[in-house]
């Protein structure tokens, strides 16, 4: 069984041959669709389409991916090695990405640093409040210490999401 990356043939294209798809402009043209044909076919603008062929976001849609893979009659993981051919895992771990890695928008990314942000704060006016509380009732120490340790932990998340921003802004991977 073939599929279509697999090149058929005498090693030189010609009628029948099945050339190797590299790009996702290639696959939609495969398909013998134009792009305002796959736009309404998958249910995305037809600019979608384009961005994802000439200019493919950083952090795609899962629902985008979806549907137009689901109009070209491929799998979602197919699709992402066609938007982005350059990206394919290699032997370095660091660089594969895992099957529960989330992709997120850059809007989410800050969403999520202004949540962790407004629960440090609650955090530390806890623990500001309950300090005078500790001589009295030796157990509340152990939370203190588990609050400590979500502060902690919450800082490290905090530090992970920004770090991954400035990251992306300036070009490193």
């Amino acid at each position: 069984m073939t599929g279509i990356n697999d090149f058929q043939g005498s090693g030189r294209p010609g009628k029948g041959d099945v050339l190797p798809v590299k790009t996702f402009k290639e696959m939609r043209k495969s398909k013998g669709l134009t792009m305002g044909k796959l736009a309404e076919l998958s249910g995305v603008s037809a600019k979608t389409v384009s961005q994802y062929e000439q200019s493919p976001p950083e952090r795609p849609s899962r629902k985008v991916l979806g549907k137009i893979s689901g109009a070209l009659g491929i799998g979602t993981d197919e699709l992402m090695e066609h938007v982005y051919p350059s990206k394919k895992p290699s032997g370095n771990h660091s660089e594969a990405v895992s099957e529960g890695t989330i992709m997120l928008e850059e809007a989410h990314v800050n969403r999520m640093v202004r949540l962790i942000d407004k629960e440090l704060e609650e955090l530390r006016y806890i623990l500001m409040d309950s300090s005078e509380l500790v001589d009295d009732y030796p157990a509340l120490a152990r939370c203190m210490d588990m609050i400590n340790d979500d502060i902690d932990l919450l800082i490290e998340m905090k530090g992970r999401f920004l770090d991954e921003g400035n990251d992306k802004a300036t070009g490193r991977q």
